[in-house]
């Protein structure tokens, strides 16, 4: 959920790191829309995940992928607007990658509430 709510630093007006105001490949007059619909889909999928974390009854199962899109779309939000100040979040991002991916044996057992 944290990762989720840290995204919405992006509409923050002075948190210079998360700016939509600057990006390096999304033309100005695109960069709102953009950066909104990617902030919000990205929030979306993190609160999925967690609701999977708290086991919700439908979603347990479903925690690979919405973290695998999770993690893709803050990724591509990190990517469009770029600051190295936002480097620590690719490496939360490909940790969730990775764990989504390998799912190891210690976080099954924690997914499934065991």
């Amino acid at each position: 959920m944290a990762h989720a709510l840290v995204h919405l630093l992006y509409l923050a007006p002075d948190v210079s790191e998360f700016s939509i105001e600057r990006s390096w490949l999304v033309p100005e007059g695109g960069r709102r829309p953009t950066a909104y619909v990617l902030i919000g889909a990205t929030i979306v999928a993190f609160v999925l995940v967690a609701l999977c974390v708290w086991q919700v009854p439908g979603l347990k199962g479903a925690w690979p992928l919405l973290t695998l899109v999770g993690a893709a779309l803050s990724t591509l939000l990190l990517v469009l607007f770029w600051s190295w100040q936002l480097a620590f979040g690719l490496v939360v991002n490909a940790v969730l990658i990775a764990a989504a991916v390998v799912r190891p044996a210690w976080l099954e057992r924690f997914m499934a509430g065991n």
